[in-house]
């Protein structure tokens, strides 16, 4: 009796270290497919391939490790992405602001300013604001994410 109990947990231990073998090979399945991802510049999809690691395979603790920093890198390649757009469209926006500013100043002073000119003009330092708060923003990530990969 003994030997059968015996013999039927060692059968159990050797299929969960196969499952977990099986499980290791999966996620490590889609750590490549996030780098793979990463590497032709889809970033969204890349993090989602780390996020579906971490819900489906929350025990193969060292490939959650290398997607935690490829996570990492992932979201601070996305953020320099974001400040290169979003510096050229700010730059773009204020530079169409202090024109319009000024034009919508001089038709003031002189009495014929319109307020379709005003209002166009409000709204184009609203869009300014937002994207120097998005940029700023952005800027905040990189630099809280290079000082998280000092600290490793």
């Amino acid at each position: 009796m003994r030997k059968i109990l015996f013999l039927a947990m060692a059968a159990v231990f050797a299929l969960a270290s196969c499952k977990q073998t099986n499980a290791q090979n999966e996620a490590e399945g889609l750590l490549k497919k996030a780098v793979k991802e990463y590497e032709t510049g889809n970033f969204k999809e890349s993090l989602h391939c780390i996020d579906s690691l971490r819900k489906i395979y929350p025990n193969a603790v060292d490939v959650r490790t290398r997607a935690l920093k490829l996570y990492q890198e992932v979201c601070l390649k996305q953020a320099q992405k974001n400040i290169e757009t979003l510096d050229a469209e700010l730059e773009r926006t204020k530079a169409d602001y202090n024109a319009k500013k000024s034009l919508a100043e001089a038709h003031h002073n002189e009495g014929t300013a319109t307020a379709e000119e005003l209002t166009a003009v409000s709204r184009l330092r609203l869009k300014r604001d937002s994207l120097q708060v998005k940029f700023d923003m952005e800027c905040a990530k990189v630099r809280m994410i290079r000082q998280k990969q000092k600290e490793e």
